[in-house]
Protein backbone atom coordinates (compact mmCIF):
# COMPACT_ATOMS: atom_id res chain seq x y z
CA UNK A 1 0.00 0.00 0.00
CA UNK A 2 1.23 3.48 -0.85
CA UNK A 3 2.70 4.93 2.37
CA UNK A 4 2.08 8.55 1.29
CA UNK A 5 -1.62 7.84 0.74
CA UNK A 6 -1.81 5.97 4.05
CA UNK A 7 -0.22 8.93 5.82
CA UNK A 8 -2.61 11.36 4.08
CA UNK A 9 -5.62 9.28 5.13
CA UNK A 10 -4.43 8.98 8.74
CA UNK A 11 -3.84 12.74 8.95
CA UNK A 12 -7.32 13.42 7.58
CA UNK A 13 -8.93 11.12 10.18
CA UNK A 14 -6.76 12.48 12.99
CA UNK A 15 -7.89 16.03 12.14
CA UNK A 16 -11.53 15.16 12.89
CA UNK A 17 -12.13 15.21 16.67
CA UNK A 18 -15.42 13.28 16.36
CA UNK A 19 -13.74 10.46 14.41
CA UNK A 20 -10.90 10.23 16.93
CA UNK A 21 -13.34 10.26 19.86
CA UNK A 22 -15.28 7.41 18.26
CA UNK A 23 -12.08 5.45 17.58
CA UNK A 24 -11.08 5.92 21.22
CA UNK A 25 -14.48 4.71 22.39
CA UNK A 26 -14.31 1.64 20.15
CA UNK A 27 -10.92 0.80 21.62
CA UNK A 28 -12.27 1.23 25.18
CA UNK A 29 -15.29 -0.97 24.44
CA UNK A 30 -12.94 -3.64 23.11
CA UNK A 31 -15.23 -4.12 20.13
CA UNK A 32 -13.97 -7.33 18.46
CA UNK A 33 -11.97 -6.80 15.25
CA UNK A 34 -13.50 -3.34 14.72
CA UNK A 35 -12.92 -0.52 12.25
CA UNK A 36 -14.29 2.90 11.52
CA UNK A 37 -14.85 2.15 7.87
CA UNK A 38 -16.43 2.69 4.51
CA UNK A 39 -18.06 5.87 3.33
CA UNK A 40 -17.35 7.94 6.40
CA UNK A 41 -13.60 7.35 6.10
CA UNK A 42 -13.45 8.01 2.37
CA UNK A 43 -15.73 11.01 2.50
CA UNK A 44 -13.67 12.70 5.24
CA UNK A 45 -10.67 12.45 2.91
CA UNK A 46 -12.68 13.72 -0.08
CA UNK A 47 -13.93 16.70 1.90
CA UNK A 48 -10.41 17.56 3.01
CA UNK A 49 -9.20 17.31 -0.57
CA UNK A 50 -12.00 19.63 -1.74
CA UNK A 51 -11.53 22.15 1.08
CA UNK A 52 -14.94 21.37 2.60
CA UNK A 53 -15.70 20.86 6.30
CA UNK A 54 -14.56 17.37 7.29
CA UNK A 55 -18.05 15.96 7.87
CA UNK A 56 -19.86 17.82 5.09
CA UNK A 57 -22.37 15.52 3.34
CA UNK A 58 -21.25 12.49 5.40
CA UNK A 59 -24.41 10.63 6.45
CA UNK A 60 -23.02 8.64 9.37
CA UNK A 61 -19.99 6.98 10.89
CA UNK A 62 -19.78 3.36 9.78
CA UNK A 63 -18.47 0.97 12.45
CA UNK A 64 -17.90 -2.67 11.55
CA UNK A 65 -16.76 -5.54 13.73
CA UNK A 66 -16.90 -9.33 13.88
CA UNK A 67 -18.43 -11.33 16.72
CA UNK A 68 -20.07 -14.74 16.28
CA UNK A 69 -20.99 -14.88 19.97
CA UNK A 70 -23.51 -12.04 19.87
CA UNK A 71 -26.21 -12.09 17.21
CA UNK A 72 -27.20 -8.46 17.55
CA UNK A 73 -25.45 -5.15 17.12
CA UNK A 74 -27.84 -3.69 19.70
CA UNK A 75 -25.47 -4.03 22.68
CA UNK A 76 -22.66 -2.09 21.05
CA UNK A 77 -25.06 0.35 19.42
CA UNK A 78 -26.49 1.13 22.87
CA UNK A 79 -23.04 1.68 24.34
CA UNK A 80 -22.08 4.02 21.52
CA UNK A 81 -25.42 5.85 21.70
CA UNK A 82 -24.82 6.35 25.43
CA UNK A 83 -21.75 8.39 24.50
CA UNK A 84 -23.62 10.92 22.34
CA UNK A 85 -20.68 13.18 21.60
CA UNK A 86 -20.66 12.59 17.88
CA UNK A 87 -21.80 15.02 15.22
CA UNK A 88 -23.77 12.37 13.38
CA UNK A 89 -25.31 8.93 13.78
CA UNK A 90 -23.09 5.91 14.24
CA UNK A 91 -24.11 2.81 12.24
CA UNK A 92 -22.80 -0.39 13.87
CA UNK A 93 -22.74 -3.62 11.82
CA UNK A 94 -21.54 -7.04 12.95
CA UNK A 95 -19.98 -8.59 9.84
CA UNK A 96 -20.68 -12.07 11.25
CA UNK A 97 -24.40 -11.42 10.61
CA UNK A 98 -24.40 -9.67 7.24
CA UNK A 99 -25.30 -12.83 5.32
CA UNK A 100 -28.58 -13.08 7.29
CA UNK A 101 -30.02 -9.83 5.88
CA UNK A 102 -27.96 -8.96 2.80
CA UNK A 103 -30.16 -10.92 0.37
CA UNK A 104 -33.35 -9.24 1.58
CA UNK A 105 -31.83 -5.79 1.31
CA UNK A 106 -29.83 -6.16 -1.92
CA UNK A 107 -31.49 -9.03 -3.76
CA UNK A 108 -28.64 -11.53 -3.77
CA UNK A 109 -27.51 -13.92 -1.07
CA UNK A 110 -23.92 -14.06 0.15
CA UNK A 111 -21.86 -16.57 2.08
CA UNK A 112 -21.10 -15.80 5.73
CA UNK A 113 -18.03 -13.66 6.32
CA UNK A 114 -15.26 -15.15 8.45
CA UNK A 115 -13.71 -11.83 9.51
CA UNK A 116 -14.44 -8.12 9.42
CA UNK A 117 -11.89 -7.85 6.64
CA UNK A 118 -13.90 -10.32 4.53
CA UNK A 119 -16.83 -7.92 4.72
CA UNK A 120 -14.72 -4.91 3.79
CA UNK A 121 -13.39 -6.80 0.74
CA UNK A 122 -16.93 -6.90 -0.69
CA UNK A 123 -17.29 -3.10 -0.77
CA UNK A 124 -16.56 -0.73 -3.63
CA UNK A 125 -12.75 -0.32 -3.78
CA UNK A 126 -12.73 3.39 -2.89
CA UNK A 127 -14.82 2.64 0.23
CA UNK A 128 -13.12 -0.64 1.13
CA UNK A 129 -11.06 0.90 3.89
CA UNK A 130 -11.10 0.71 7.66
CA UNK A 131 -9.10 2.46 10.35
CA UNK A 132 -8.56 1.44 13.94
CA UNK A 133 -6.87 3.20 16.84
CA UNK A 134 -4.13 0.87 18.06
CA UNK A 135 -2.67 3.01 20.82
CA UNK A 136 -2.55 6.48 22.19
CA UNK A 137 0.97 7.78 22.51
CA UNK A 138 1.75 10.60 24.90
CA UNK A 139 4.45 12.32 22.89
CA UNK A 140 3.26 11.80 19.32
CA UNK A 141 0.19 11.22 17.21
CA UNK A 142 -2.30 8.49 17.88
CA UNK A 143 -1.35 5.33 16.04
CA UNK A 144 -3.89 4.23 13.44
CA UNK A 145 -3.96 0.93 11.60
CA UNK A 146 -5.36 1.07 8.07
CA UNK A 147 -6.89 -1.91 6.25
CA UNK A 148 -7.41 -1.22 2.53
CA UNK A 149 -7.45 -4.44 0.49
CA UNK A 150 -7.55 -2.59 -2.85
CA UNK A 151 -5.16 0.17 -1.88
CA UNK A 152 -6.02 3.84 -1.51
CA UNK A 153 -5.54 5.08 -5.07
CA UNK A 154 -9.24 5.06 -6.01
CA UNK A 155 -10.08 6.85 -2.79
CA UNK A 156 -7.36 9.49 -3.32
CA UNK A 157 -8.37 10.04 -6.95
CA UNK A 158 -12.13 10.07 -6.23
CA UNK A 159 -12.80 7.10 -8.51
CA UNK A 160 -15.71 4.74 -7.90
CA UNK A 161 -15.41 1.38 -9.59
CA UNK A 162 -17.55 -1.72 -9.20
CA UNK A 163 -16.79 -4.68 -6.99
CA UNK A 164 -18.75 -7.58 -8.43
CA UNK A 165 -18.07 -9.97 -5.54
CA UNK A 166 -21.49 -9.42 -3.94
CA UNK A 167 -23.06 -6.47 -5.69
CA UNK A 168 -25.47 -6.29 -8.59
CA UNK A 169 -25.49 -3.57 -11.24
CA UNK A 170 -28.74 -2.14 -9.89
CA UNK A 171 -27.19 -1.70 -6.42
CA UNK A 172 -24.08 -0.12 -7.91
CA UNK A 173 -26.09 2.36 -9.99
CA UNK A 174 -28.32 3.35 -7.04
CA UNK A 175 -25.37 3.90 -4.70
CA UNK A 176 -23.52 5.95 -7.28
CA UNK A 177 -26.48 8.27 -7.84
CA UNK A 178 -26.26 9.24 -4.16
CA UNK A 179 -22.48 9.72 -4.24
CA UNK A 180 -22.62 11.72 -7.47
CA UNK A 181 -25.32 13.99 -6.01
CA UNK A 182 -23.15 14.78 -2.97
CA UNK A 183 -19.74 14.87 -4.70
CA UNK A 184 -20.35 15.73 -8.41
CA UNK A 185 -16.64 15.58 -9.17
CA UNK A 186 -16.26 11.84 -8.49
CA UNK A 187 -15.58 9.64 -11.48
CA UNK A 188 -17.92 6.66 -11.67
CA UNK A 189 -16.69 3.80 -13.82
CA UNK A 190 -19.21 1.74 -15.76
CA UNK A 191 -20.30 -1.62 -14.47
Amino acid sequence: MNSDLTKQLCQAIQSVPEAMALLGLLQQLNLPNHYLAGGSVTQILWNQKLGLPALDKVNDFDVVYFDREHDSEAHFQQLIDAHKRFAMPVDVVNQANVHTWYGKKHGNNIAPHQTTEDGIRTWLPCFAVGVRLESVRLESSDELTVFAPYGLEDQANMIIRPNKRTMRKENYDAMNASFKARWPMVSVLDW
